[in-house]
């Protein structure tokens, strides 16, 4: 059966070599009406070598073209809507508009173009920075001096940022507390009061981990109990006096009467080689060895100022 477009072939491939060859992706040219599909233009390109050849050239001119050559009349229509308020990770890839890749090339190697858009994404802060979340604000000292004060009021920084629109967010903050380490050491300092004046472990609570480690159990074991806490909450919980004494009077009578257990087993062994008393024993030695690793509270950093050796004495 002969093919419906036979009669107009020689039209269809000069203007699909020309509409490559400018920068269109042939599967865009494809999809167009009134042309072949895709498989159609191959099946072309390998029975027509000329028409092939012409193809493959059209494909490597018109991927430079896309990738590198400025076309000023898609950047000004992209520039325009841009300019009228659409958002340029929006306009990117649509229909007549320039890809990533493009647009990234385009403001390497082309000033104006960069210019203006270096202009609108100022203006894109500007307008976020009235809103309090713009990308990069220069340091504000009054507005440091309210972080101050309201977490020494008992409030995280997190909290602090969430409860004021007018603060920046959380980037620029550690951008500030790069910028001024002094601000940086004192919400540091805060930060570690208000983990070191931590609220008293519930009893209950206390109740439920102590009666585990007596039961041959650890602050691991207990955590990967169903609905238990996690280790790095149980090792901060440490930090309270009463329960970190409950905790170590816990482990000492565990660990008692796992020893009086070694020695009963020790004592029903009957005489004979040291295989036989390990194999008794062993196993509860090696479990009476880890338990010997105590969870210790973690450890705080020394925020304070470096003194040196003589102003120590």
């Amino acid at each position: 059966m002969p093919s419906r477009y036979a009669q107009d072939a020689a039209r269809l491939k000069a203007e699909i070599v020309a509409r490559v060859e400018a920068g269109e992706p042939l599967r865009a040219v494809c999809a167009s009406p009134g042309m072949p599909v895709a498989p159609t233009v191959r099946t072309w390109a390998k029975v027509d070598p000329l028409f092939g050849e012409a193809l493959a050239a059209a494909r490597r001119r018109g991927t430079w073209r896309r990738l590198w050559a400025f076309d000023e009349a898609r950047a000004a229509a992209f520039l325009a809507r841009a300019q009228a308020g659409e958002p340029i990770k929006s306009l990117l890839g649509q229909p007549g508009m320039p890809t990533r890749r493009t647009y990234d090339r385009w403001r390497t190697a082309q000033a104006p173009f960069a210019e203006a858009t270096f202009a609108l994404s100022k203006r894109r802060d500007a307008k976020l920075g009235e809103q309090g979340y713009a990308r990069w604000r220069a340091f504000d000292q009054a507005l440091a001096d309210r972080i101050i004060v309201r977490m020494h009021g008992g409030l995280s920084l997190k909290a602090v940022l969430k409860a004021d629109p007018e603060l920046p967010g959380r980037n620029i903050v550690a951008r500030w507390r790069r910028e001024q380490p002094q601000f940086g050491r004192v919400l540091r300092m805060i930060a570690a009061a208000q983990r070191a004046a931590m609220k008293p472990v519930p009893e209950l609570l206390a109740e439920e981990v102590v009666s585990h480690i007596l039961q041959g159990g650890t602050f691991a074991s207990f955590s990967r109990l169903p609905g238990g806490w996690t280790h790095g909450t149980l090792r901060r919980w440490l930090r309270d006096p009463n329960f970190a004494a409950q905790v170590a009077r816990a482990c000492d009578g565990r660990d008692a009467w796992m020893h009086e257990d070694m020695l009963r087993v020790v004592e029903s062994t009957p005489p004979g080689p040291v295989r036989e008393m390990n194999r008794g024993v062993g196993r509860m030695s090696q479990h009476l060895a880890r338990l010997g690793q105590r969870a210790h509270p973690p450890k705080q950093k020394n925020l304070g100022p470096r003194l040196r050796g003589d102003e120590r004495d």
